[in-house]
């Protein structure tokens, strides 16, 4: 009789440790180990109406350059970092266009949540 209590505690109890282990697997967080972000999205023309030919973003530990022909034919650029830390930070994104001009975009660089690597940024000039 103790056997057959026990055996129904058990099966009584297996179901709820296996949702909570499920509802704890679904709530990822980015990878504290893998500082690798691709930061990727459109980039606007330059204010003149010049066409963007090289995005370049810099950050506290790193710099890297799209000069891709999707930046020119596109307006798509993407990058990635090797070196984010777990903290967010300021990184900068200078737009050069085909005519010399260049303008600037400050935004934060940081792991994206969950198990995503890709982090969405969209460039534009300032407007006046």
């Amino acid at each position: 009789m103790r056997n057959r209590v026990a055996i129904l505690a058990l099966a009584a109890v297996l179901p709820l440790t296996g949702a909570a282990t499920v509802t704890a697997a679904s709530q990822a967080v980015a990878d504290p180990g893998s500082p690798n972000v691709t930061v990727k999205g459109d980039v606007d023309d330059c204010s003149n109406g010049g066409s963007p030919t090289v995005v370049s973003i810099t950050s506290a530990q790193e710099a890297r350059k799209d000069k891709s022909p999707s930046v020119t034919d596109k307006g798509e650029f993407k990058v990635t970092f090797k070196k984010v830390p777990t903290r967010a930070q300021t990184a900068t994104a200078l737009v050069t266009c085909d005519d010399g001009r260049s303008y600037t975009q400050k935004f934060t660089l940081e792991r994206p949540e969950g198990t995503n690597t890709t982090l969405a940024v969209d460039l534009a000039p300032p407007t006046r």
